[in-house]
């Protein structure tokens, strides 16, 4: 009987893990994003198990009002802490600078804002890709959004009109 429970419990632990690795669809993913920017054409999209990274032209590089703003680095972390999607609307940080001040402030959110901008980038990117992210992750110019309970990370890149997705299925 022990011996059966434990097979039981070993296969609803492997069930639960492979349904955490969902693979994002792109019609999915522009939808939700629909709700936040204004999305052209996709110019890069791939889904693996452990991450989805995504390139879209945008109309225009706005973002909606539905986002929440914050225009401070304690503002933010306040909704990152509630699971809330946050655009970091603080002029002259680039992202990489918000996730250093994020970290300052509390560790671990400012880790899980990092790797969520990190692993997708070098598991789902191509090197040249990549080499335009780090562009953009590196550029006062980038608008950044951050969803901690969706484990996602939105770039917006006016001078390029560019958006860059990532995403670590966790």
């Amino acid at each position: 009987m022990v011996a059966r429970l434990n097979l039981f419990g070993r296969m609803a632990v492997l069930l639960a893990l492979l349904s955490a690795c969902t693979l994002d669809k792109e019609a999915e993913l522009r939808a939700q994003l629909t709700d936040w920017v204004f999305l052209a054409q996709t110019r890069v999209f791939v889904s693996k198990m452990s991450c989805t990274a995504a390139v879209f032209d945008l109309v225009r590089p706005e973002i909606s009002s539905k986002v929440e703003r914050a225009k401070s680095i304690e503002t933010a972390l306040t909704r990152v802490r509630n699971g809330r999607p946050v655009l970091f609307d603080i002029p002259d940080l680039s992202p990489n600078e918000i996730s250093q001040q994020l970290m300052s402030k509390d560790l671990g959110k400012g880790l899980g804002m990092l790797s969520t901008g990190v692993g997708p980038a070098k598991e789902c990117m191509e090197d040249e890709v990549a080499a335009g992210y780090y562009a953009v992750l590196m550029s006062p110019d980038t608008r950044t959004i951050y969803d901690p309970a969706g484990d996602a990370l939105l770039m917006i890149y006016p001078p390029g009109n560019l958006a860059f997705f990532l995403r670590g299925n966790v």
